[in-house]
């Protein structure tokens, strides 16, 4: 069997990470994966570096008749497809119209997004095996879609354990110049508002004035949240020094080692991966219970649940997640959470989804 797992995102996100994690471990299972992507991409450099095969994409904003016959004789060589986002999707689904020999074709949709009638008539039907949902809200909701529902499968998302451990070690406090008594709080989320920065930052602020501590950070960490527009609603909220804007980052596991309590506030979310890592490193997680994360997230057995876009709901959760510091019950039923999403069976139940496909 030849894989390819496909996106056409250039930045680096979740569902990114797992194209990249699914054909890591599916090579290691002796299957045959590449990645397909954009050149210049943090995907290709990390692909590469694992020894994975990577295929390309048309370098292109518009995508052009030569281009999806050009990328239908790459397609060809393969006998699943599996893309991971909607555009990477319709790139792919357009030009399976030139191969010589069509492959499989798996999408796995992330986001609990409305289907347009012209998406739902076209490139999730024709052509498109069977569709992937990373969370049983995503999974209920496309079953009850008309022509597509008998397509549905669920699989979630994975978390790599081997990587995000508890007993990774760690010198960010020492890189940051803060002492081991500094209460450290983190969030792992490209700076958007869906990702709920607008209300972590005054939730912050709130949560310094409530406690009085000023041995409290936050850390935030993920694209552009080292930007101008980021570090100008910090100065504007006067936190300037207690908030540290640390960007994109690859070290992830070892700013979580690092961490006190990790806070998740999105709007929201497929599965929340970055939370996901968090729990698998036994962190007092605060997270909004929204998406995805409802299906995992137990208030107060393996976290701490908050309401999605309250400051209020969130400086409680931040509260709260101060005084269980030393809950180890908490922390340890977090990572008994996260097993549950391994990255390895989840692999193995994606493999399984294709050879269901091929053996007809």
């Amino acid at each position: 069997m030849r894989v390819l797992q496909a996106t056409t995102a250039r930045g680096w996100s979740g569902g990114t990470e797992q194209c990249l994690l699914l054909a890591k471990y599916m090579n290691r299972l002796g299957v045959k994966a590449d990645v397909l992507c954009f050149k210049g991409t943090e995907l290709e450099k990390r692909a590469k570096d694992l020894g994975i095969g990577v295929r390309y994409f048309p370098n292109t904003k518009k995508f052009s008749l030569s281009e999806a016959k050009r990328l239908g004789e790459t397609l060809s060589d393969y006998d699943v497809v599996n893309t991971h986002i909607s555009k990477a999707h319709w790139f792919v689904w357009s030009s399976l119209f030139f191969t010589s020999k069509r492959p499989a074709l798996v999408y796995t949709r992330r986001v609990p997004y409305p289907i347009s009638k012209v998406s739902l008539l076209t490139k999730y039907n024709l052509f498109t095996d069977r569709i992937v949902a990373v969370s049983p809200g995503i999974y209920e909701e496309l079953r009850s879609v008309p022509f597509i529902g008998k397509k549905v499968r669920y699989i979630p998302s994975g978390v790599e354990l081997d990587r995000f451990s508890p007993t990774v070690e760690s010198s960010l406090r020492e890189e940051l110049g803060l002492d081991g008594e500094a209460l450290l709080f983190t969030n792992v989320g490209n700076f958007s508002k869906v990702k709920g920065h607008h209300v972590l930052l005054p939730a912050f602020k709130e949560f310094l004035s409530v406690t009085g501590l000023e041995n409290a950070y936050l850390l935030l960490v993920g694209r552009d949240t080292d930007s101008e527009a980021l570090k100008l609603k910090v100065r504007e909220l006067g936190l300037e020094g207690r908030v540290i804007p640390l960007g994109f980052r690859r070290d992830v596991p070892q700013i979580l080692k690092a961490t006190d309590v990790f806070v998740f506030p999105s709007l929201n979310e497929g599965i929340a991966g970055s939370l996901l890592q968090a729990m698998a490193m036994e962190k007092v997680v605060v997270a909004s219970y929204v998406g995805g994360i409802r299906s995992y997230l137990k208030h107060m057995e393996n976290g701490i649940a908050v309401t999605p876009g309250s400051v209020k709901s969130l400086v409680e959760g931040m509260v709260l997640a101060v005084d269980n510091l030393e809950n180890e019950s908490l922390k340890r039923e977090a990572g008994k959470t996260a097993k549950k999403f391994d990255i390895k069976r989840v692999t193995e139940k994606t493999l399984e989804l294709y050879r269901e496909i091929l053996n007809g």
